[in-house]
């Protein structure tokens, strides 16, 4: 509880082992993630350094993440679909477009935290990099959804990695699968290999509306260059129209879904 306000908060506690100095990294990015403001994105209200453990303190949302609605009830129907994509893309155009700008740099629905009337929230900040140039060099990152660049390792990525995420996401949310399917990931390497030196994109299974098909070969587009920015997305014609009354059905399953893991 924020005992200066009273309101229940999230806690999370990541190891915190290794090199004095990647814990004051993670501390500093945390740091600077800490005043972040947008309904899409998941409010950090503080964070202890304990022991081998730091304790990051957020605000409560009382879905859960995606990943546990998606095992529970499944694929999200298309309207649904379309209310999440849209504020997924919402906040990530906040992330990337603060000064200095944010790369969250592992966008997956586990890191995907859903309110009761379905608005999506992005968390986990915890490999969140925050500069003015917008790019790394480091691999960081769930693999499954990180783009081919990250892995390789050999030039600096920004944004455009994030795009590439959020279309292994949208795959994610339309499927209640991880992207590039299981059998996929069963070695390690071979699935590296797979992402970063291969000419394919993870396989859009025909189950998913061709609209969104396309939103989604948008963002998997090999060559960062060539890939859209999140505000540009967010113009996409599968996004068009108001999608938040279309989710309203879904509320009473979310209340329920909440109950269960709270």
């Amino acid at each position: 509880m924020n005992k200066s306000t009273g309101e229940l908060c999230a806690v999370k506690r990541q190891e915190a082992n290794g090199v004095k100095d990647g814990q004051q990294k993670l501390l500093r990015e945390l740091d600077m993630s800490k005043g972040l403001q947008h309904k899409n994105v998941v409010v950090l209200l503080g964070h202890v350094l304990q022991g081998d453990h730091i304790y990051t303190l957020m605000e409560l949302v009382a879905g859960g993440s995606m990943k546990q609605l998606l095992e529970e009830f499944g694929p999200l129907s298309e309207k649904t679909l379309k209310m999440s994509t849209e504020g997924l893309l919402s906040g990530l155009d906040y992330l990337h477009t603060s000064k200095p700008p944010v790369i969250h740099r592992d966008i997956k629905c586990a890191n995907l935290l859903v309110e009761l009337d379905m608005t999506v929230k992005l968390a986990d900040f915890g490999c969140a990099k925050r500069d003015m140039l917008c790019e790394s060099y480091t691999t960081i990152g769930s693999i499954p959804w990180m783009a081919p660049e990250v892995i390789k390792s050999e030039s600096a990525y920004g944004r455009s990695a994030d795009i590439w995420s959020v279309g292994c996401t949208i795959i994610e949310m339309a499927t209640a699968a991880a992207p590039w399917g299981k059998a996929a990931f069963d070695n390690v390497w071979t699935a590296m290999y797979l992402i970063s030196m291969s000419e394919e994109a993870p396989p859009i299974s025909d189950s998913i509306p061709e609209q969104a098909r396309d939103l989604i070969r948008m963002c998997l587009q090999r060559s960062p260059e060539s890939r859209p920015q999140a505000y540009e997305l967010l113009e996409h014609e599968f996004l068009a129209g108001d999608s938040r009354d279309s989710a309203c059905s879904s509320s009473r399953d979310m209340i329920s879904f909440s109950s269960n893991n709270y």
